[in-house]
């Protein structure tokens, strides 16, 4: 199917209404607005309008071709208005002009003409007589030098233009068979879907579950953030792993999906869901403490797993009575298991026993250590 001409279908679709009404009328039939056809030709006449384009709505989305992306499927209504010798349009001879060009659309009601532009229009072209009441010729004929013309709507469709636009193709499918065979794998399933993590926020060590839809025994990894975990128990409908000990991933929120190696060597990955992994706080010693008047300003060390890398936001806060005391940001460190909050003579703190709360890229330990600020 030769497409690269329905770029001039619009004027060919203009020029093949024209030629059949002045076949069938056998009168001079003009394409051009009222006002300038009521200024040339000294003849009885017809006149064609196209006055309004619109997109076929029934037909939006319907592509010739599997692959290929949906080409632009037209309405295009016209107004034909007749001229009398004298370019009158409301005179006795001027309707009989108009009565011819009207019995003579019912006729041309499936037209197929044998142009270049619309040679390849799958359907014929239907013409439809539409009502042009008196505000529909009134907002067409407008103006400081035209005058109200009686005249007959209708509308042509379907008409198509082809964009040159490359289409989705893809090599056909040849054969299926297993691993190692010729041809391209195909399996019976969508990939698989996870829909719950139990649990949704973890510290290190700890073993999650995970299922869903298309979860069994053909899963080989579970991917967390930029770790790939390998699957430690499985069954139909979900698969465990465990969370290692090591400072790779820093605690936070992070995207966790399941994921089963292809023959190919591919993953096919389920949807993801986000998870909290949470700091380990094992404990908090306070170094020597310094007074400040009836305060105290010094160090504190904190221990335990994944308490935050160099790039991480690490919040170290002194927890009281009720209410946050003081909230330190702390640098992280490459290993992750140990942190040191200095508190400054600024900030000194009054003696007493305080909570302290860790909060590593918004994940909160679940453990707060107790300390003694004291002398």
């Amino acid at each position: 199917m030769t497409l690269a001409a329905t770029n001039e279908a619009i004027g060919a679709v203009s020029e093949a209404v024209r030629s059949q009404l002045a076949s069938r009328t056998q009168l001079l039939v003009t394409v051009s607005r009222p006002d300038i056809a009521a200024t040339t030709d000294n003849e009885p006449k017809l006149n064609l309008f196209l006055y309004q384009v619109e997109f076929d709505g029934h037909l939006k989305n319907h592509s010739l071709d599997e692959g290929r992306p949906a080409p632009l499927w037209l309405v295009l209504r016209y107004l034909l208005t007749p001229y009398d010798q004298t370019h009158d349009s409301d005179s006795v001879a001027a309707h009989r002009l108009l009565a011819r060009g009207l019995a003579s659309l019912p006729e041309m009601s499936f037209m197929s003409p044998a142009v270049p532009a619309l040679q390849d229009n799958p359907e014929p072209l239907k013409i439809t007589i539409e009502s042009a009441d008196v505000e529909l010729l009134s907002k067409l004929m407008q103006g400081s030098d035209e005058k109200y013309r009686i005249s007959v709507a209708f509308q042509v469709r379907p008409v198509l233009i082809a964009p040159d636009v490359a289409p989705a193709y893809a090599p056909a499918v040849l054969t299926v068979g297993p691993p190692g065979a010729e041809g391209v794998t195909v399996l019976p399933t969508l990939g698989p879907q996870l829909k719950q993590v139990t649990p949704l926020q973890f510290e290190a060590g700890a073993t999650l579950e995970l299922s869903g839809d298309d979860i069994n025994t053909a899963i080989d990894s579970v991917l967390l953030g930029s770790l790939t975990l390998p699957v430690t128990a499985a069954r139909e409908g979900a698969v465990q792993t465990r969370i290692p000990a090591i400072p790779a991933l820093s605690a936070g929120h992070h995207a966790i999906a399941v994921a089963r190696t292809l023959p190919s060597g591919r993953l096919m990955s389920s949807n993801p869901l986000v998870v909290t992994l949470r700091p380990t706080l094992s404990d908090a010693i306070v170094g020597a403490l310094t007074a400040n008047g009836p305060n105290l300003f010094g160090d504190v060390t904190l221990n335990g797993q994944r308490l935050g890398g160099l790039d991480d936001t690490i919040f170290v806060s002194f927890y009281r009575d009720g209410r946050v005391m003081l909230s330190l940001e702390v640098v992280g460190s490459a290993a992750q298991t140990s942190q040191t909050a200095t508190v400054d003579s600024d900030h000194a703190l009054p003696p007493g026993t305080y909570y302290l709360i860790l909060r590593v890229n918004g994940a909160q330990a679940s453990q707060t250590r107790q300390i003694a600020w004291t002398p």
